[in-house]
């Protein structure tokens, strides 16, 4: 009896195996790909707006970033107590009425237990390298035109792909790149940016297509903060006159966007009177004639608390908008009790530029510029966090899909009145009906988008416009990964170097060294440029040091000397005094008479020492901007190299010696450091 009732147990045991074993059999590929997409599908409509959009994220959780949701403990693969269903199953999320439906909740569920499989491509996406960045830039300008490189100019969002930015937000980015590019043309035409590398992460552009110069970039790049020079770069500024061999996608979009550099790229006027010149506008004709102008007036709109009046004028271009803000609706500021004389306290314009494209002027009562509207007179309602309007980035998040529909309340006040201290029928002739107002509003519109859409743009929400999208990723907190792929390594090796280093310790990078850390923009930033001397990524060289040394070095291959008007550097007088001319020495060039030691084999060892930059040298490729020549020489059958340091103005030799090496690459670092040591001895003569 009891042998059948073990047999019996036995047999239930064994079935209730089988079952078991049926239940976690591993769903195939095709099953976990499905699974893991529904559950960032719902992440994406129901939490991405809080936990992530824009590189904006609540609690540091960033939902659509699986590494980042694994590494954080919010979500742990497999265990049915993870932060995040835990949160969503009690309805603590997300916090609105809308809850998630017991069918998102089981497709999160799933996902979780079923270990939390990555949603992007199985298959990895290969690091894009620094070298890799170079590369692509160097053969795709040695395939153009000779006449057409020093046109040629590039953007990257390498470090962006590099740090796991989903193929939505890459798509999303490279829209901004092109919106924004063509938002700072005075071209008839739409350019979107060309890709020049499989993984379309590095954009070339030609800056006549934007009617941009070589001295619009340089002023662009006088602001860039992360400028790397490497002898890779080298062959990218010999090829094409580029100082920097390219420009982070969104660092411009958050700095070109906005004052100074979107007035300067746009080459904008200091006053509302100039801006209307430069447009063709006329408005005190269109006024008097009651021709070419409408107007609407509303009593609150979507950034101003009180009277606001539009005024439409046609251009060559387009539309010229301008509205007039006031401080209150009382007394002079009261536009329904005489719509004609007007007061305002400033104003916003809204005008096409030559592609159907809008910019934007800020405006104070005295129609000069500003940069940023005062907060009293109107705000940004579509950013609580920071409410103050700037001019051009937050214009383009409010007006991303053109100039917005109103209605007229002014019109049926005039019509309803008797008497005034108006002219009732002029204001009746500027104040059109609001059928005619809605066609010039539609019109206007159609136009923009259709430009938008040529740049390979597109927004449903002011929260979604790209420029503005790209933006705050540039200015949100970097991940540990975002920091290393912003200086080209991977996070572990980043954390890795970190480490070894005191000096980035002591700076406060050790916030990047502990699990889910992270650090703020500003403060890796300003502290860039120690990471790249304590990484040896190369020299590091901001925009502004770039331009101002690349007023000496030229180019000297797609332009000569003579086309650039190259000067020499004049920071030596026709001294006689060796001493002297050592001491106020900053530029120097280098010449070899023997292919066994080259003039860049001795550039690149200047380059690495510290003295080099501590003196504020530069190395330059046109003698006539040298305060020194620096003259190589290995005579035959020896061992032996000499160097000779002459001032080109004078031909005064100020040093020379020799030094014992089996080759150049020996033999450069000895010559660096005796150069570099009879420097610092002249400038420590009193």
């Amino acid at each position: 009896m009891k042998l059948r009732k073990s047999a019996r147990l036995l047999l239930s045991l064994a079935w209730s195996a089988a079952v078991a074993c049926a239940l976690i059999v591993p769903l195939a590929a095709a099953d976990v790909r499905e699974l893991a997409l529904r559950a960032r599908s719902v992440l994406n409509q129901r939490c991405f707006q809080c936990h992530g959009l824009d590189g904006a994220a609540r609690k540091n959780v960033f939902v659509l970033d699986r590494a980042r949701l694994i590494s954080s403990r919010v979500v742990t693969p497999g265990d049915e107590n993870s932060l995040l269903l835990n949160v969503i199953e009690r309805d603590a999320m997300p916090p609105t009425d809308e809850k998630l439906s017991a069918e998102e909740k089981s497709a999160i569920r799933r996902w979780i237990l079923a270990g939390a499989p990555a949603w992007d491509d199985p298959s990895p996406r290969a690091f894009i390298s620094e070298t890799a960045i170079l590369s692509a830039i160097s053969y795709d300008l040695s395939r153009a035109g000779e006449r057409s490189r020093p046109f040629l100019r590039y953007f990257s969002l390498a470090h962006l792909y590099n740090a796991g930015a989903s193929s939505e937000e890459l798509d999303a980015y490279r829209a901004a790149l092109s919106k924004l590019i063509n938002s700072l043309s005075w071209h008839r035409e739409i350019t979107p940016p060309a890709p020049v590398d499989a993984s379309k992460t590095i954009y070339r552009i030609d800056l006549r297509d934007y009617q941009w110069t070589a001295q619009t970039w340089n002023r662009l790049l006088s602001f860039y903060p992360y400028g790397i020079r490497t002898a890779e770069g080298e062959v990218i500024r010999l090829l094409s006159g580029a100082l920097l061999p390219y420009v982070r996608a969104d660092w411009f979009a958050a700095n070109a966007s906005a004052p100074p550099l979107y007035h300067e790229l746009l080459v904008l006027p200091r006053t509302v009177g100039e801006l209307e010149r430069m447009l063709g506008i006329d408005a005190a004709r269109n006024l008097a004639e009651e021709k070419n102008v409408a107007r609407a007036g509303i009593r609150t709109s979507g950034v101003s608390e009180n009277n606001r009046v539009l005024e439409r004028h046609p251009t060559a271009y387009g539309a010229y908008w301008k509205s007039f803000d006031f401080r209150s609706s009382l007394d002079d500021q009261n536009i329904f009790r005489d719509p004609i004389r007007l007061n305002p306290a400033g104003g916003e314009m809204i005008f096409n530029l030559p592609n159907g494209l809008q910019a934007y002027f800020l405006a104070d009562g005295r129609g000069n510029r500003i940069d940023k509207a005062p907060v009293e007179i109107v705000a940004d309602r579509n950013n609580a966090d920071d409410p103050v309007i700037t001019v051009g980035r937050s214009c383009m998040s409010c007006h991303f899909e053109g100039v917005k529909s109103f209605r007229d309340e002014v019109r049926a006040v005039v019509r309803g009145m008797r008497v005034g201290v108006f002219d009732r029928d002029r204001a009746l002739a500027l104040y059109p009906d609001q059928d005619a107002l809605d066609r010039l509003v539609e019109k206007d519109r159609e136009r923009f988008l259709q430009s938008v859409a040529a740049t390979g743009a597109q927004a449903t929400s002011a929260q979604a416009e790209p420029i503005n999208a790209l933006s705050r990723r540039y200015r949100a907190e970097l991940s540990i990964s975002q920091a290393a792929s912003e200086v080209g390594l991977d996070a572990n090796e980043f954390q890795s170097r970190a480490r070894r280093s005191p000096r980035l310790v002591a700076l406060g990078f050790g916030q990047l060294l502990v699990e889910n850390g992270g650090i703020k923009r500003d403060v890796w930033e300003r502290s860039f440029g120690e990471v790249v001397r304590e990484f040896e990524l190369g020299e590091f060289t901001p925009g502004n040091l770039a331009v101002s040394r690349g007023a000496l070095i030229g180019s000297t291959t797609a332009r000569t000397a003579v086309d650039l008007n190259l000067q020499p550097s004049r920071s030596i007088t026709a001294s006689a005094n060796p001493t002297e001319i050592m001491r106020a020495a900053k530029t120097i060039f280098i010449t070899s008479k023997t292919v066994f030691l080259k003039p860049d084999q001795l550039e690149n060892e200047l380059r690495k020492r510290a003295e080099f930059a501590a003196m504020e040298l530069v190395i330059v490729k046109d003698a006539r901007a040298a305060d020194l020549r620096v003259d190589l020489d290995r005579p035959l059958f020896t061992y032996t190299f000499t160097f000779s340091v002459s001032n080109p103005e004078t031909s005064i030799v100020v040093a020379n010696g020799k030094v014992t090496a089996f080759d150049g690459n020996f033999a450069a670092p000895k010559i660096a450091k005796e150069i570099l040591r009879r420097l610092q001895e002249a400038r420590s003569v009193q």
